[in-house]
């Protein structure tokens, strides 16, 4: 499993404590899902959230903190029809999008997190397709 985490910390709004915050991305099965902890350590206050499409904040965070990951596609000949059945079904794009998006991932242009770009290649992969998340220096795949 493939997991991207972070940590912050904020002012409770219920006491103005040390309220510590982490949210994670995680590769679970074949989707993606993620999670939101929020917990004061001086009221006990506790909030938990949870969803398949990471939330903007949290998408950004992740990005600054981990770095982007890219989609390298090993294929000098990219069978493009394949990428397109994968991309369409996977994000419900409609072609012309599609095919914008595949333009950005043959010229390697194509970004995410870790997590987002780890399924893609494995979705591309289980088609037949060759590729793999290249992730910046210093990055894992684990948190």
């Amino acid at each position: 499993m493939n997991v991207a985490t972070i940590r912050w910390s904020a002012a409770c709004d219920a006491c103005g404590a040390t309220l510590h915050c982490s949210g994670t991305q995680a590769v679970v099965g074949d989707r993606l899902r993620w999670d939101e902890e929020h917990r004061c350590a001086g009221c006990g206050s506790t909030v938990l959230v949870c969803g398949d499409t990471l939330p903007d904040h949290l998408r950004t965070r992740m990005l600054a903190e981990h770095g982007a990951a890219r989609l390298a596609l090993s294929d000098t000949t990219v069978r493009r029809l394949p990428i397109l059945r994968v991309l369409r079904a996977d994000r419900g794009l409609t072609l012309p999008e599609a095919q914008t998006l595949l333009e950005l991932m043959v010229s390697g242009r194509h970004h995410g997190t870790g997590p987002e770009i780890d399924l893609l290649a494995r979705r591309l992969r289980a088609v037949g397709v060759a590729a793999e998340a290249v992730r910046p220096h210093g990055a894992s795949g684990g948190s």
